[in-house]
């Protein structure tokens, strides 16, 4: 039996996380259905409320924290693969520039190239 066109493309969502096969998948988006609506409203308003705009950060509006605070360093730029990463060097509390972030990293392998990575902005 096929999956209604929806409840599919929920499953293919949940697919594409790290660690998340068909199975799970498909549990997670039963489990999605058994939620109370009100928390359905407030968990898609969680992930659509994430942002990353010209630096590639995670922001809440246009602009990110870090590139909104006036004692960085505005003349220094660390590039970096994830946002996480970002994370991690405000953690050691070392660096004072700002970041940008590629959101991923060039693979032949995995068929990613430069047209693939946050560059232009």
């Amino acid at each position: 039996m096929n999956y209604p066109q929806a409840f599919q493309d929920l499953v293919d969502c949940f697919k594409r996380l790290p660690g998340i096969g068909g199975k799970s998948a498909e549990r997670l988006a039963y489990h999605v259905l058994s939620m109370d609506k009100k928390y359905v409203d407030e968990f898609s308003a969680a992930i659509g409320s994430i942002q990353t705009k010209k630096c590639g950060h995670i922001c809440e509006g246009e602009i990110c924290d870090i590139c909104q605070d006036p004692d960085r360093d505005q003349t220094t730029i660390c590039i970096v693969e994830d946002p996480k990463d970002v994370f991690a060097m405000e953690k050691v509390k070392e660096y004072h520039g700002l970041y940008h972030v590629l959101h991923g990293a060039m693979s032949i392998m995995d068929g990613k190239t430069m047209d693939d990575l946050n560059i232009a902005s």
